[in-house]
């Protein structure tokens, strides 16, 4: 399995640690998968560096564990583990949603309604492929405006343990994306700071129980 990312964002390390921490969040990485610095250097193309670096922050996070003289392996994780972080993840991005209803200049509301209309419009012509795309950018948007700078961060670690790669697998991902950005953007034209928090976190809320679900399934499987 080939480990490397067309991420392009951020330090080598922090874009290593991302793109390994999805893999494992999405099951593509078993527990007890061992990780070797210097294989994965060669997958990623880099130095052995920048892929220690990386290790070290998934073993602080929680997803690697240090096992004896260099070696890493992939992290026991349950469904208990994903509903928490999605917890956390949509109370955060509730929080900057409720802020973002009294911060949001007139500007950002037209540039969120574009968003939105490019949004509905790939879903009607069923190509799902940009839909993430989209749905970054919109809440990326709405983060940005909160004019919240630590919670921005905060809701910057929790997405290192949501998959959003599995979200297209979701039942429902493209209703739940379209009726949750129109939920969140009515919220937001109404300055309604409680019903753009309780839209916000609703979408998140319903994407936890879902992947959660299917990690409690696949380890049942297993």
């Amino acid at each position: 399995m080939s480990f490397r990312t067309s991420r392009r964002y951020g330090s080598r390390s922090a874009t290593i640690a991302a793109d390994l921490g999805e893999h494992i969040v999405a099951g593509r990485l078993k527990p007890g998968t061992i990780l070797r610095v210097d294989t994965l250097a060669s997958e990623y193309e880099v130095s052995p560096i920048p892929v220690r670096e990386a290790l070290h922050t998934l073993v602080a996070e929680g997803l690697v564990t240090k096992a004896g003289g260099s070696g890493y392996t992939v992290a026991q994780l349950s469904a208990a583990d994903i509903s928490d972080v999605f917890l956390v993840a949509a109370f955060v991005a509730g929080e900057l949603a409720a802020r973002a209803a009294v911060e949001l200049s007139d500007e950002d509301l037209a540039e969120l309604r574009a968003i939105h209309h490019e949004t509905m419009a790939l879903i009607h012509r069923n190509d799902l492929a940009r839909l993430d795309e989209k749905s970054r950018a919109f809440h990326s948007l709405v983060n940005s405006a909160s004019e919240s700078p630590k919670l921005r961060w905060l809701a910057r670690i929790t997405t290192r343990y949501i998959p959003r790669s599995l979200f297209p697998e979701i039942p429902g991902w493209t209703e739940l994306t379209a009726q949750g950005q129109t939920n969140i953007l009515e919220a937001l034209e109404s300055r309604e700071p409680e019903a753009a928090r309780i839209a916000a976190a609703g979408v998140l809320t319903r994407a936890g129980e879902a992947l959660s679900a299917d990690v409690a399934a696949r380890s049942v499987e297993a």
